[in-house]
């Protein structure tokens, strides 16, 4: 083959994988990304992407692999209609419910794969069930499809989530049924090497957890098993290989005489239990013992969901508390992959001591603190060991945060995030997290209920932003309702990532920005009433702009900025001077001014109201024949609504 014709074959081959790669990113977002809740909407999707595999030939080799890599299946069960009135009546269907037969509406694409022989391009089996749809109902629907007429060999992953709702008649499903379910899934999968499985309520309805036989007869093979469940599932069998790198068990803590395998210890690299209590949570996998020592010598990411402590409701606040911003902030800007959101049951209270001293700080070698945790080490269970551990993630832990850090070497772990903690957050001193990538802290309402509590968290956060270190994300959240501010000196300087849903003082940001240079994703919560005017008077005034055209630019590097301000459209808010809230507000003129000083900025998210007044902002800033070129980023921002 000549010169030229391998160079053509070797630009053929190098388009074709750009186009393969630009298909799996259209892909992942418009289907593949969450098939949970897919009910209606999955099919319309695949007929939407359907064109794409008929454009031409080289464009169906492409994305055949990704219009089949999932087969879905979403089962719903139908509310039961009134035959007289055709309306669903609640008295009847209370009486009647024991006796009637449930009718269930199905969308899928098995029988699209199925038609097309394209059985051998899917990789996953998602499965969603909702309502009364039992084990015998999913196996009918499944046969019916054809999707029992094969074995699918590329099958590698199953997933399988079941919202029950609200069902009259209170059903528990068979064992029967069950095993029938767990067979037909065993004959038609014969190479899950991953089993997803989600169920909040399913404890009201089956009498064991549902996947037992699935599972105990796949355990040589599993890489990944993820289970969120009511019931306990039985995990104990010896069948297991040194192949399970990734385990996650958000259900009831085993009994005493059901632990889990410790061959575990060996091969897991991911482990994320939950619905644990404080005192009992390595109770899954040994019994306390001086003489036998857990240590998980490959785990690289470990996350801990503790109960929620059965006082929190208790203890109230003296003062209203702001809505937190936390979760707007954290998924705008994060990956979110550190620690579940969801209901917990109750609390245990733990054995350690609970100290409470302002004085003490972590990882203090003379602390009494410290010498006490080591004394109470004595007497307490024996923690693990992780030699490997690179991402630590403890959420709801009752007790001071310092009692659990204290078993991990900080100083080795490249990634913390601290969730809904209400002791001991004072206590987390700043140089011991310097060495960190990647910190996230987030106080629960119960942290903070006092205004000593806030000033206390003031001067936490100005000894954490002193200090210099190579963090390059930061996401932080507290309940509080004064503006907090940042110190002049900033030692963070390497941030990539900053949220904060605390309410700021926006007078801070300008010199925050210009001390961040690699700083690209900034979320913030501002206070409405804070003002940059304070720090730096007569700087700007409403209706003369001109220093805009002078001054440097805060950042060269922010590309997208998240604020909420939390104002609404009403004749209610009025500013101190009178100004009626149909006008923009200081805080939003000098936010307009803030993204008028970062040229590199794409994208601005905000609340609604905001959003209608940053716009007009900057088009009154526009309108300066002087000013103008110096800003021309200004229309060419994004400004999107962030909705709730």
């Amino acid at each position: 083959m000549g010169s030229s014709k391998k160079k053509l074959l070797k630009k053929a081959c190098h388009e074709r994988r750009q186009l393969e790669c630009v298909f799996k990113l259209i892909f992942d977002y418009v289907i593949h990304a969450d098939l949970a809740n897919t009910h209606g909407l999955f099919a319309d999707r695949l007929r939407e992407l359907q064109p794409l595999t008929a454009v031409c030939h080289t464009w169906r080799q492409a994305t055949l692999p990704l219009f089949y890599q999932s087969a879905v299946c979403s089962i719903k069960e139908l509310p039961w209609m009134d035959n007289k009135t055709g309306s669903t009546s609640h008295k009847e269907l209370i009486r009647d419910a024991k006796h009637r037969v449930p009718s269930y509406t199905q969308r899928s694409n098995i029988g699209l794969i199925i038609g097309g022989n394209n059985e051998h391009y899917v990789r996953k089996l998602s499965i969603e069930l909702r309502g009364d749809v039992t084990p015998d109902a999913s196996v009918s629907v499944l046969s019916e499809l054809g999707f029992d007429s094969t074995k699918w060999q590329g099958i590698e992953k199953l997933r399988i989530s079941h919202s029950h709702g609200s069902i009259l008649r209170n059903p528990t499903y068979s064992s029967e049924s069950i095993s029938r379910l767990n067979l037909f899934l065993l004959h038609a999968l014969p190479n899950l090497t991953s089993v997803k499985y989600s169920s909040a309520d399913d404890r009201r309805y089956y009498s064991e957890f549902p996947l037992d036989g699935l599972l105990a007869s796949t355990l040589s093979r599993l890489k990944e098993v993820k289970l969120v469940s009511g019931l306990i599932p039985d995990m104990g069998s010896s069948a297991f290989l040194p192949g399970l790198v990734a385990l996650t068990l958000r259900c009831p803590i085993l009994s005493d005489g059901a632990h889990l395998p410790m061959v575990f210890a060996e091969t897991l690299e991911s482990l994320h239990m939950g619905f644990s209590a404080a005192d009992t949570i390595w109770s899954r996998f040994y019994k306390p013992s001086k003489k036998r020592k857990l240590t998980f010598k490959r785990l690289k990411t470990l996350v801990l969901e503790y109960m929620e402590p059965a006082d929190a409701k208790l203890k109230t606040s003296s003062e209203p508390k702001p809505i937190s911003l936390y979760d707007d902030c954290y998924y705008a800007s994060s990956e979110s992959s550190s620690v579940y959101s969801g209901t917990t049951l109750i609390h245990a209270d733990s054995d350690l001591p609970m100290f409470d001293d302002d004085e003490e700080t972590l990882l203090d070698p003379d602390s009494p603190t410290r010498l006490m945790f080591y004394k109470q080490q004595e007497i307490s269970r024996d923690w693990p060991m992780f030699p490997k551990l690179k991402k630590l993630s403890v959420s709801k832990y009752p007790d001071a945060i310092a009692q659990i850090l204290q078993h991990f070497t900080v100083e080795r772990i490249s990634h913390i995030s601290i969730r809904d903690v209400s002791r001991g957050w004072y206590n987390v001193n700043a140089t011991s997290v310097v060495g960190l990538s990647s910190l996230h802290m987030h106080i629960s309402p119960h942290g903070i209920v006092s205004k000593r509590d806030e000033y206390r968290y003031q001067a936490w956060i100005n000894r954490l932003f002193s200090v210099t270190s190579d963090m390059t994300s930061l996401q932080l959240n507290a309940p509080t309702s004064i503006p907090i501010s940042l110190p002049d000196v900033i030692g963070l300087t390497r941030l990539t990532l900053l949220s904060f849903s605390f309410r700021i003082d926006l007078g801070t940001i300008p010199n925050l920005l210009s001390r961040l240079p690699f700083l690209q994703q900034l979320a913030i919560h501002v206070h409405p009433w804070s003002s940059w005017s304070n720090r730096s008077y007569g700087l700007f005034e409403h209706g003369d702009y001109e220093m805009l055209a002078h001054i440097p630019a805060l950042s060269r590097s922010l590309q997208s900025l998240i604020a909420y301000v939390g104002l609404e459209s009403s004749a209610s808010y009025e500013q101190s001077d009178g100004e009626s809230r149909d006008e923009p507000m200081v805080v939003e003129r000098e936010l307009s001014w803030l993204l008028a000083r970062v040229p590199s900025l794409k994208l601005f998210k905000t609340e609604e109201w905001t959003s209608h007044a940053i716009r007009e902002c900057i088009d009154d800033l526009m309108s300066y024949e002087s000013i103008a070129p110096h800003v021309k980023h200004l229309p060419g921002i994004e400004i999107s609504v962030w909705k709730y």
